[in-house]
């Protein structure tokens, strides 16, 4: 771990390049730059919210306001496609950069990382869009609904809100990138051994999308007895910890994130550390 740390700080140059030449080959020739990084959110939301709260009539609490859920789906967007278009992309990166490690001494740890860096800075403009969204709908056109009473007894409902709490998405953009690349280095290397690996994971991340409460409450799953779900999904955590910050104004809990850290940790060094080991066979792998 600590070798592939220093050969990232010694080619940060050469990653820096990198990072800036995906972010203009995303929308170079586009008239509309870098508005479709608003476009594609927002159409995705559109699209889960006919399905799922229309056509399924899929409800959350009914004391949460349209444009609470439609606030709570959007961040669970923005942070999932952000990681699913990273390790998609990781997964096929030295495949797709052959001649670049054949050809010349190339550092190939630097291609992980440059992926991650270009789509958490292409995330951050759906985060812009969330929170213009929560100062709307909380300062500017507030909800008539903050409170429901049931049985004589008023619910407390958690507003909308821009809180100090936003201080800590550094930390959260970290987490998410140490736990990312640590998926990432070890997709990008065992995809050469077993090149089928690529297109299982374009399966496997649909199943976990949709394991993920990004669409549907977490109280739904706890409701029909599957909370063990939600322990053993990290990405839970971290859409989790996001929406507290982002929509809610709250901090992240401490043993949550703590505990995503952790495995953010580990999911980096196994990963680095398998990723480097076979280094000198991609090549011949290749």
């Amino acid at each position: 771990m600590f070798a592939i740390l220093s050969s990232l700080s010694h080619h940060r140059r050469l990653l820096r390049d990198f990072v800036s030449r995906d972010l203009r080959a995303r929308y170079v020739g586009s008239s509309m730059g870098f508005f479709w990084s608003v476009i594609f959110p927002v159409v995705n939301l559109i699209v889960y919210m006919f399905v799922f709260q229309i056509v399924l009539n899929a409800r959350w609490s009914p004391e949460q306001t349209p444009s609470e859920v439609a606030l709570l789906m959007l961040s669970g967007i923005i942070v999932w496609q952000c990681f699913a278009e990273t390790i998609s992309r990781c997964t096929n990166t030295l495949a797709e950069n052959q001649n670049l490690i054949q050809k010349v001494v190339f550092p190939a740890e630097v291609l992980p990382v440059y992926l991650t860096i270009s789509a958490l800075i292409n995330m951050l403009i759906g985060v812009l869009i969330a929170e213009l969204g929560v100062a709307w709908f909380a300062y500017i056109a507030p909800s008539a609904v903050h409170a429901a009473t049931t049985e004589g007894t008023t619910t407390v409902v958690r507003p909308l809100a821009l809180g100090a709490s936003l201080v800590t998405l550094p930390v959260l953009m970290v987490l998410q990138a140490t736990f990312t690349l640590g998926l990432g280095y070890f997709l990008a290397a065992f995809n050469l051994f077993l090149r089928d690996v690529y297109h299982v994971i374009g399966v496997a991340m649909s199943v976990w999308m949709f394991m993920t409460p990004i669409f549907y409450p977490a109280e739904k799953v706890k409701e029909a007895e599957l909370t063990w779900v939600l322990m053993i999904n990290p990405m839970y955590w971290l859409i989790d910890s996001y929406r507290r910050v982002l929509i809610y104004g709250e901090w992240p809990q401490p043993l949550t994130l703590a505990v995503f850290g952790a495995v953010a940790l580990v999911a980096f060094f196994l990963g680095s550390r398998f990723f480097m080991a076979q280094k000198a066979r991609f090549p011949d792998l290749l």
